[in-house]
């Protein structure tokens, strides 16, 4: 059973400014995607590396994976039209048991640690599935139509859901030929939304705050602040 990190860097990071993808911005000398992919690479458990990037970016994907020593990189596909579809590119490309476990991560959270890793994926080989996920401690309300319309959640009861998350591959491509079959999930933004539209397995696992996606130019002082 091998376990395979698939890392999302096909954001255009249009939020954060610049003129190029988020995921290639240089902190500290070293591009965003170079400490994703480092994580992975130096974590024991993980056997090998996909990135899933902008399309016309794969040969830069490579570059800073020989460059840092990212021996664990597999191969570099080009990403679709959403997050979704360019997971299910990235499965699509994998050779894969169905045991395998396939770990999917935003490439702009280069702070996870070893622990989230950990946990996705004892979570997966015991249920099928895992997303990383953290409490929230503000109270959080549900909105209707109607402004009047505004429920409470109970606070024990929510969750932010984060990467990595890990899926059984056979588990995974079969969500993905349902949801072509019957439509179901369709507009799911995500591989974890689509197992929950579908019902399949998935249990949330113990994820770090600290773990922030470099969203904004705030995230980028927040993680230079990290390191």
């Amino acid at each position: 059973m091998k376990n395979i990190a698939m890392i999302l860097a096909g954001g255009s990071g249009t939020r954060i400014g610049g003129e190029i993808p988020k995921q290639f911005l240089e902190v500290g000398g070293k591009p965003i995607l170079a400490y994703t992919m480092e994580r992975f690479q130096n974590h024991l458990h993980i056997d090998s590396i996909i990135v899933v990037c902008v399309e016309g970016w794969e040969d830069k994907v490579w570059e800073i994976a020989t460059y840092y020593g990212i021996g664990k990189l597999s191969s570099v596909v080009a990403g679709g039209n959403s997050a979704l579809s360019s997971i299910r590119k990235g499965a699509e490309a994998l050779l894969c048991d169905d045991d395998d476990i396939v770990i999917v991560h935003d490439g702009v959270r280069p702070l996870v640690d070893d622990n989230s890793i950990d946990n996705v994926i004892e979570d997966c080989r015991k249920f099928g599935g895992a997303i990383s996920a953290v409490p929230l401690i503000e109270h959080v309300v549900y909105v209707g139509k109607e402004r009047s319309d505004v429920r409470y959640i109970p606070r024990e009861n929510a969750f932010r859901t984060i990467t990595p998350q890990a899926y059984r591959y056979s588990l995974m491509m079969d969500a993905f030929r349902k949801s072509e079959a019957s439509g179901k999930g369709a507009s799911s933004p995500f591989i974890g939304t689509l197992m929950m539209d579908l019902g399949e397995p998935v249990v949330l696992s113990k994820g770090s705050e600290k773990n922030i996606k470099i969203t904004e130019p705030k995230d980028l002082v927040y993680f230079k602040t990290m390191l």
